[in-house]
């Protein structure tokens, strides 16, 4: 995991703003890998992530489903997903009542076009 300064990384920042048009912090952190684990969908302790996969070429988001919690009918398991080349996963949303720093996966060989 990298914390990328986004005044240095103009096309993370596309990516960002692709997921939540409302994103306005300074940092976010950069995960290459070729998996997601879908953590957090649900309300718990007033935090929620919302994971939306963004298309790099069209920049076109699709949002992931939010899950219930296992004692109420969710998976026992955080789903996981796999990363396909050309498309990167940005998870925002709330943590402890305040926007969350957005995480951004991305396969391993799309790294080179995001990083600074």
């Amino acid at each position: 995991m990298r914390t990328i300064e986004l005044k240095t990384a103009p096309e993370l920042i596309r990516v960002i703003r692709a997921a939540d048009g409302a994103y306005r912090k300074t940092k976010a952190f950069l995960r290459v890998q070729p998996t997601c684990t879908l953590h957090g969908t649900y309300w718990d302790g007033g935090s929620r992530t919302t994971y939306t996969a963004i298309n790099l070429s069209t920049m076109r988001a699709a949002t992931a489903d939010q899950f219930a919690p296992p004692q109420f009918g969710g998976p026992a398991q955080a789903p996981t997903v796999d990363i396909p080349e050309g498309i990167a996963i940005v998870a925002t949303g709330v943590f402890c009542g305040k926007p969350a720093t957005a995480s951004v996966y991305i396969n391993p060989a799309n790294a080179a076009r995001l990083l600074p």
